[in-house]
């Protein structure tokens, strides 16, 4: 698989314009004769458009094999999108291409959705000094069914060579607008040729304000986390990274939390069932994430070792770097179990139509007391319940309790207003705190194991004293916070 980044900007072509007869010098900039081509391009979906409604393409074009496309969530004005390029025979999808976009296929089998014969005619765009900075492609595209013509449409390409700077799209298609270009028009090919039908998305996130009932409530929260956790699968498969398995498990952390939180709004037999399914994920990601938070804590506490000891810290923590990868393995397998894919498209299908119960008519503004006040009598109970001083236990029980709360303040916030995100942010800040006790106590824990080896006993002990510190720190923190998120949780009681 070859892979590339790809920015464009489409414009419109007027019946005057014509590319061939643009000037070689273009304020500054100098183009290449035009050369012209014939291209023959077969897309490829589902029977229901999955992979064009969530903004992917796949084709297969005659001497360049198969393309899939994703989009990549970038502030541009123009088209972003990685280019995934495979090998392979026109009669079969190369395996590759159904393992990366799994999360969008579910099991289902692409197969020929749109026809494009393309006459393209192109000129490379320079600057003074020389460098190649853009390709101009204007397509003269027919979309054909067996020997038919039924959509004919005309459009302008700019697309950036990998040294140029985002802006100089901008720059371009000013440039080319007042060569008599169109407007710019960000619809791919496989988008304009399939209709409107491959314009809406899989998963809708409705707006919701104070005039929502709850089911719609819960309804934009379930979505928001099945897209976050769809987007993430692909970069899962991609570059299994810190960051990714992050977010992947935020998304099926807050996807479980909304399934609690909207319990009295939702099917509860429906939704105590999905989130049974889900934890099975959310654990594998977890031990990823617990590896990473752990590795990238005793990194820094190597920094402020002396550089005689700094220098051996691979004696420290090279155990637990077999231990990441091992969980990152763990990762990778279960993205290719059948169960997974079963379990997808569950996530998807509750994002689209979730089970509602008997209270999901009533409005949003007098369910958020409800919600979120539910979540915090059990966040109250768990801090007046605990030891003096309080077990790790307990404070950790006290954290994801916390962010139960937090969890439920921003689903209901653009129902409850103000009141639901100031509230959420403060047990944010103390969930942070609890969040900085808990992985000290969880490295703390781990050097005192290590620490039982000879040779990295006076290592590992240089380090549990700076855990120590910072589990004091945060301890000594915490009540002040909590302090701060009772005030902000009085509007809900």
């Amino acid at each position: 698989m070859d892979t590339n980044l790809e920015r464009e900007v489409k414009l419109g072509v007027p019946r005057a314009f014509s590319l061939a007869r643009l000037e070689a010098r273009l304020d500054g900039f100098v183009t290449t004769p035009t050369r012209w081509r014939r291209l023959h391009t077969i897309y490829y979906d589902t029977d229901d458009l999955r992979l064009t409604r969530w903004g992917l393409s796949l084709r297969y074009r005659r001497g360049q094999g198969w393309t899939l496309k994703l989009p990549v969530p970038r502030a541009s004005k123009g088209l972003v999108r990685e280019e995934h390029v495979f090998a392979g025979a026109a009669d079969a999808v190369p395996q590759g291409v159904l393992d990366l976009a799994t999360a969008y296929l579910r099991g289902a089998v692409p197969h020929p959705v749109a026809e494009l014969r393309t006459l393209r005619a192109t000129r490379h765009v320079y600057s003074g000094d020389g460098e190649d900075l853009a390709e101009l492609a204007e397509d003269d595209v027919r979309v054909v069914e067996g020997s038919h013509v039924v959509q004919r449409f005309r459009e302008l390409e700019i697309e950036l060579g990998a040294p140029a700077a985002d802006a100089l799209l901008d720059e371009l298609t000013a440039v080319l607008r007042g060569a008599g270009a169109g407007s710019p028009d960000p619809t791919p090919k496989n988008v304009r040729a399939l209709g409107p039908r491959a314009s809406e998305p899989e998963i809708i996130v409705p707006a919701v304000d104070a005039r929502s009932s709850a089911g719609e409530v819960a309804r934009a929260a379930l979505a928001r986390a099945a897209e976050r956790f769809v987007r993430y699968d692909t970069i899962l498969r991609l570059e299994p990274e810190a960051e990714a398995v992050h977010q992947a498990r935020v998304a099926i952390r807050r996807m479980r939390s909304d399934l609690r939180t909207f319990r009295s709004v939702l099917d509860p037999a429906w939704a105590n069932e999905l989130r049974e399914r889900l934890r099975w994920i959310g654990d594998t990601l977890s031990a990823a994430r617990d590896a990473d938070v752990l590795l990238a804590r005793l990194d820094a506490d190597g920094e402020a070792l002396p550089q005689v000891d700094r220098r051996r810290i691979d004696t420290v923590i090279a155990p637990l770097r077999d231990a990441r990868e091992e969980a990152y393995r763990a990762v990778a397998a279960t993205l290719r179990e059948p169960r997974y894919v079963e379990l997808l498209g569950a996530i998807v299908e509750a994002a689209r139509a979730p089970v509602l119960g008997t209270y999901a008519d009533t409005p949003a503004g007098d369910a958020a007391t409800v919600v979120v006040g539910g979540a915090w009598k059990k966040l109250r109970k768990a801090v007046r319940r605990r030891s003096r001083p309080p077990a790790d236990r307990e404070l950790h029980d006290i954290r994801i309790k916390a962010k139960r709360v937090r969890y439920a303040a921003e689903a209901i916030a653009p129902a409850a207003g103000p009141r639901a995100r100031r509230l959420a942010r403060r047990v944010e800040a103390l969930q942070t705190v609890l969040g900085t006790q808990h992985d000290a106590a969880t490295a703390s824990a781990t050097l005192r194991r290590i620490a039982q080896h000879d040779d990295a006993m006076f290592l590992a002990g240089e380090l549990l004293i700076l855990e120590c510190q910072a589990d004091a720190k945060a301890r000594g923190a915490w009540r002040a916070a909590w302090r701060k998120a009772k005030r902000r949780a009085r509007a809900f009681r």
